[in-house]
């Protein structure tokens, strides 16, 4: 963005494509001595499948041979009695043969079941493995690997790439290993049965290979581009989901949908090259399969020919068309088996593509390992700490010098206080001594030994942290803080409970400790979660505790009594503390406090010292903080009752619902989703469907080829049987047929290109449609919608379903058109040359058909509980990469792993199952093929011996249907997923089609012609949606006049940031109304109203992008002059000026690259910068240091004397609110006590009076 309103470009880093493959054996790495039995009886059963087709061209010599009887000199005469016994002798070896066919069927029942049901197994056992390691090495990895690699991927990388992997290392090596063994088997036939015509069919294969090659090697990149494009697209939705309140808020959904549509683009092209590759290398592949039978018909007739027809005749060894045939068919088959290989082998080498990107992890060495069991522990920690000569840049910003050489002893016991402005590093040394970094220079000590050489798990579990933003984990209160301590008693958990004040409002909640806290917390009040996250710490009992703005959350009262709770904490065992805080009134009483600025320390001492000392950093800071701050807007979040009993039951109200588990919930579980019609996935098809056409008329080419092909070859079968032709009319005629198979290879080339392509464009656009419906239908929908669900499980069906669903609509369409075609012309064929047998051949379909059922039936309804266990576990990986410093400091690698291993065996027997259905269905349904050819070869000799057809007839019919079996495998593959395409179809559109009750994303509602900000909550009612017996409201009143400043003051947990979200629409109360300027807010359009309110609140958002794209978020269209005078106005333009990329500085993943202090400036600038009628601060300067809060307060104050606005208050701090023009106490789900402060203060033993005097008394 420019002055001019030009868009300015704020480069983002990128990631080509890797273009390596690991190695095949390295993929199984992960299989144990159960897998490789397995991988070896399938591999077996694979094999042995494979040999029965070149059993059946040795069947298939027998049976020409038995159709065409040697015949008897012409100088014979052939009675009736002689021409029955020929056809009695036919009969009998047709029978004989057909009888064969039968027994080699069995064979193929036994052995496709061990191919499928082995392979299946052993791919389900070995991707939860790699899975699992995957997601082991992810979570061990350091904290600034984290910093240069976006988290919000990581969780939808997981799935694209261990689904690929698992794919490639299941049935698809089975069907690998089946076809191979087909081309070895037949290529072994041929070369014994006659080499001469064996070796020159051969000789096509280098120039089949190099079209596989080809093809494999434009499939590999385009998988790979395909998985990092998706990734960076699942990046944004998970980073908008999982902060749905700030997109809203801001109206942004339709910045971040822009976002994703744009992300999505890549990964569209990326699969339409991979379909056209797929489709130029099999056009390749099979246009020089049939352009080999166009040499091989030649070649054999001149064989032939010379040997049979010429004079001398030969002797020994000849070829007669009984062995050309023989020799042609196994040479062909092997050459279609390895061009049938293709496929498989395609998801073998998209396994080894996406492999890299898993393997790379898992094998990489973080360097600092928290699993590890290297580096040495201690018998006792005194907790003596010492930083000697440091020097550090963050991982992501290299120039950036955070600590310039400071040092700093802490002796055991010592309770340090560490102050400074924002961004001066204090939170540095919370992460050097957990070791989420290691100093770039000097050493940080323990005891005095050196941080490095300590066992990481030891070293984190003697230190104690709660930071600044609590995370907590989406379950129950007792877990959460029994991540403080794995393996803790109830009894140890409510008495940490109690000492961080926190038993009764947890205690007051229908479901006590077993309550779930939903994501991130979500479901409780900010100073709920603060004190669970200290009765996390507590219960640890560590010996070193660091308190990084550990109570900034808390209201006055709650601060007081968890800080007592801390100070009986420390004096029932000597520890060391490092306490970060603005607020000074906390650490007065710290053994040493020391003042940081610009990465050193620049004074230390105890608070009398430094204030005794002329012109102090520190003495400054204190007397800013004690100057009166003007009227002015700042903070949402809890004063303190004066009565003990309203704190405790005002707590149990706070409970704000959010990200449950979707099967977790009562009500969600109640949900009935309904099937959708597959009409309607046409119908989203229909934008393209010049290209379905363009597609169909490939693929309805491509399926009369098969057909086509039969009849070529019956007629050069015939023609190596003809006695009525001499050598060179026999060379004569296959030259004629020859040429018919080139022009089918030229046909089927092109066909087949056509085909893919087109098909290509239209699924991965439907695929690019369903995602934007449904991430659109996400991003919109109400709050209360989200407190039931997951960020992590939204972003995993976007991710599956959708690809899912594809495989239904323009993929069944392309099978459907080529089985069409194919079915068609072989029938029509077959009809007009023998009704008889062709009715025979109708009258077996139905048999294959049920085989083929049999397969689809065991193989459906496995869906749901697959995706159950994949979308808890991607819930739970998402939630803890998100909290990955939480999840460092508790040491909960291990425990979270085995929580995300536990997910995923929920499937485990439903996949041993799955697979032995599948194996006994496969078995079956190729068993009945060779049962159907025994039928079809007996009754075709019956026909024969009964004088209805001639062989010829016969032979056109039988291989012109028997050709069209290719496609109806096709369509058989493809019907086996249906019943997971219908299941995912259903999820996903019971998304979008979702009206929200709150919906932002109509244009109904009314728009105000002038907002002058009167606000007004009358008589209202209201529980959270998940709630509905917890009141938070019952009969809550309060009046803002215009351009007023009102102050909201209570208990944690009483409601004051409820007033907030009603007012944002978040949600809508049960009894009442919110009116502005005098009119109901339900009835104003949502996004018009949001427009006119800014919302700065307690724990800041900030997107993955730059610092200029986070303030423009506050205002569409917003020019870098606005955004510069916004950050002016929030004290943020000086320090983004320091950064070397100033406005282009990249902020990271949810701001991580910028301190808590930084964030929240820049917040604030987002907020300013829409210039609102409306100003809501839920705890806006809470991370800001002294001197900046000051500033930033007079920011707001001058703003306000600029224009006056309506403001809303939540604050703790008194200060920040004294001079508000309404202050309204709230307890018990009512305004209770409202005034100004001199009003409030009047009133004798007022709440408002008891919370004055314990802030000042503390």
């Amino acid at each position: 963005m420019t002055s001019s309103g030009k868009q300015k470009v704020y480069p983002e880093g990128s990631q080509q494509p890797q273009k390596r493959l690991v190695p095949l054996a390295k993929l199984f790495t992960y299989a144990d001595a159960t897998d490789r039995m397995l991988m070896v009886v399938g591999a077996v059963c694979a094999a042995g499948a494979g040999l029965s087709q070149p059993l059946q061209i040795l069947l298939f010599g027998d049976v020409l041979n038995a159709f065409n009887p040697p015949t008897i000199s012409t100088s014979v005469q052939v009675t009736p009695e002689m021409q029955q016994m020929m056809k009695d002798q036919m009969s009998d070896n047709i029978s004989s043969v057909s009888l064969k066919f039968v027994y080699v069927g069995l064979g193929v029942i036994v052995c496709g079941f061990g191919q499928v049901a082995c392979w299946s197994i052993t791919a389900s056992r070995q991707g939860k493995r790699i899975k699992q390691e995957y997601i082991r090495a992810i979570l061990r990895q350091e904290i600034g690997w984290f910093d240069v690699n976006n988290p919000m991927q990581l969780a939808t990388k997981v799935a694209d790439t261990t689904l690929i992997i698992q794919d490639g290392l299941g049935r698809k090596i089975g069907d690998g290993i089946n076809f191979i063994s087909m081309g070895l088997g037949g290529i072994t036939i041929g070369l014994v049965k006659g080499w001469k015509l064996a070796l020159a069919l051969l000789g096509f294969t280098p120039l089949i290979a190099l079209a596989a090659f080809i093809m494999i090697r434009s499939l590999t990149v385009a998988v790979q581009a395909s998985v990092a494009s998706y990734g960076a697209a699942g990046g944004v939705a998970e980073e908008s989901l999982s902060n749905i309140r700030t997109v809203q808020t801001f109206n942004s959904m339709a910045a971040f949908v822009s976002k994703y549509k744009a992300a999505l683009v890549a990964t569209e092209k990326a699969g339409i090259k991979k379909g056209l590759a797929v489709g130029m290398g099999t056009g390749a592949m099979f246009g020089m399969v049939i352009m080999t039978y166009a040499f091989g018909m030649w070649y054999g007739a001149v064989l032939v020919s010379d040997d049979q027809l010429t004079t001398p005749k030969c002797t020994s060894s000849c070829y007669d068309g009984g062995k050309v045939l023989t020799v042609f068919s196994t040479i062909i088959m092997s050459a279609m088996a390895m061009g049938q290989a293709g496929p498989p082998l395609q998801a073998v080498f998209s396994a080894r593509a996406a492999a890299v990107i898993v393997f790379d992890l898992i094998e990489r060495a973080s360097q600092v390992d928290a699993t590890s069991t290297q580096g040495k522990t201690l018998e006792s920690v005194q907790g003596e700490i010492t930083l000697e000569h440091i020097g550090f840049h963050y991982p992501a910003r290299p120039d950036v010098q955070v600590c310039k050489g400071y040092s700093l002893h802490i002796k055991a016991g010592e309770k340090v206080a560490l102050v400074g402005p924002s961004g001066s590093g204090k939170s540095t040394i919370v992460s050097f001594l957990e070791r989420y970094y290691d100093p770039l220079e000097g050493v940080v000590r323990l005891d005095g030994h050196d941080l490095k050489t300590l066992n990481v798990k030891w070293l984190r579990a003697q230190i104690g942290l709660v930071g600044q933003e609590p995370s907590l984990f989406s379950c129950s209160i007792a877990d959460n803080i029994r991540y403080g301590k794995p393996g803790a008693t109830l009894a140890e958990v409510h008495e940490a409970a109690r000492q961080a004040n926190a038993y009764d409002f947890i205690m007051a909640f229908p479901h006590g400790f077993d309550t779930d806290v939903g994501e991130r917390g979500a479901q409780l009040s900010g100073g709920q979660k603060q004190r669970i996250a200290i009765a996390r710490a507590i219960i640890k009992n560590p010996a070193v505790l660091l308190l990084d703005e550990a109570t900034s959350a808390l209201d006055t009262e709650s601060e007081r009594i968890v800080q007592e709770s801390l100070d009986d904490l420390l004096a029932t065992r000597k520890r060391t503390t490092i306490i970060i805080a603005h607020r000074l009134s906390t650490i007065r009483d710290a053994d040493r406090i020391v003042v940081l600025s610009q990465g050193r320390v620049v004074e230390e001492g105890s608070h009398d010292e430094l204030m005794a000392q002329v012109d102090s950093h520190y003495k400054k800071l204190v007397e800013a903080q004690n100057r009166p701050a003007p009227a002015s807007p700042t903070k949402v979040q809890t004063f303190g009752d004066a009565s003990s009993k309203a704190l405790q039951t005002s707590k149990s109200l706070a409970l704000i619902p959010a990200a449950a588990s979707p099967s977790g919930n009562d009500e969600n579980a109640a949900h009935v989703v309904k099937p959708v019609p597959m009409s309607r996935l046409w119908k989203m098809s229909a934008p393209e469907a010049g290209y379905m056409v363009v597609g169909s008329l490939g693929a309805m080419v491509n399926g009369a080829v098969f057909p086509v092909w039969g009849v070529l070859l019956t007629n050069v079968t015939v023609l190596f049987f003809r006695t009525d032709l001499d050598a060179d009319g026999m060379k004569s005629e296959a030259i004629k047929w020859s040429g018919g198979f080139i022009g089918l290879s030229l046909a089927f080339a092109v066909a087949v290109s056509v085909q893919n392509y087109g098909f290509a464009v239209a699924s991965e656009r439907l695929t690019r449609r369903l995602r934007e419906l449904g991430y659109s239908a996400m991003v919109h929908q109400d709050i209360g919608w989200f407190d039931l669900q997951s960020s992590g499980a939204l972003t995993t069906m976007l991710a599956t379903d959708t690809a899912i669903i594809q495989s239904m609509t323009s993929e069944t369409l392309n099978r459907g058109f080529v089985n069409l075609s194919t079915l068609g012309v072989a029938f029509g064929i077959g009809f007009y040359y023998s009704w008889r047998m062709t009715l025979a051949m109708l009258g077996v379909f139905p048999f294959i058909g049920a085989a083929s059922a049999i397969q689809v039936k065991m193989m459906m309804g496995q869906g749901k509980l697959l995706n159950d266990g994949d979308v808890k576990a991607g819930a739970l990986l998402s939630e803890a990469i998100n909290s990955i410093r939480t999840v460092a400091s508790f040491t909960l690698e291990t425990l979270l792993h085995q929580q995300y291993e536990g997910h995923l065996s929920l499937s485990a027997s439903k996949d041993v199952m799955t697979g032995l259905a599948g194996g006994a269905g496969f078995g079956v349904s190729q068993g009945a093929l060779f049962f159907t050819i025994a039928f079809l070869f007996w009754f075709g000799g019956w026909l024969i011996t009964h004088d209805y057809v001639d062989f010829k007839n016969m032979f056109m019919v039988l291989m012109s249907i028997m050709f069209s079996s290719f496609g109806v495998g096709l369509a058989a593959q493809n019907i086996s997923e249906s019943g997971k395409t219908k299941q995912a179809a259903a999820r996903l559109f019971d998304t979008i089609d979702r009206q929200p009750p709150i919906d932002c994303s109509t244009t109904d509602g009314a728009t105000l012609p002038q907002v002058r900000g009167d606000i007004e909550f009358c008589q209202l009612k209201f529980a959270y949606p998940n709630r509905p017996h917890a009141l938070i409201y019952n009969g809550y009143s309060l009046k803002i006049p215009s351009g007023a400043t009102c102050a909201l003051v209570g208990a944690s947990g009483c409601g004051k940031s409820t007033a907030i979200g009603l007012l944002e629409r978040f949600y809508d109360p049960r009894e009442g109304h919110v009116l502005l300027d005098g009119v109901d807010i339900r009835t104003l359009n949502l996004q018009w109203l949001r427009q006119h309110i800014s919302l700065v609140g307690q724990e800041p958002v900030l997107f993955a992008g730059t610092i200029a794209d986070n303030i423009a978020g506050g205002k569409v269209g917003a020019t870098l002059d606005e955004v510069e005078e916004a950050a002016k106005k929030a004290n943020a333009h000086d320090f983004i000026l320091q950064f070397p990329g100033s406005y282009n500085t990249q902020v990271g993943d949810r701001g991580i690259q910028v301190s808590g202090g930084q964030k929240q400036r820049i917040a604030i600038a987002r907020a300013i910068l829409r210039d609102p009628e409306v100003l809501l601060l839920d705890e806006a300067t809470s991370a800001l240091d002294n001197e900046s809060e000051r500033i930033v307060q007079a920011s707001l104050d001058a703003l306000l004397a600029l224009k006056r606005r309506t403001t809303i208050i939540v604050a703790h701090r008194l200060s920040t609110i004294c001079n508000a023009d309404i202050i309204a106490v709230t307890a018990d789900g009512k305004i209770v006590e409202q005034g100004t402060h001199d009003n409030l203060m009047e009133i004798p033993n007022g709440r408002y009076v008891n919370l004055v005097q314990r802030q000042v008394n503390h």
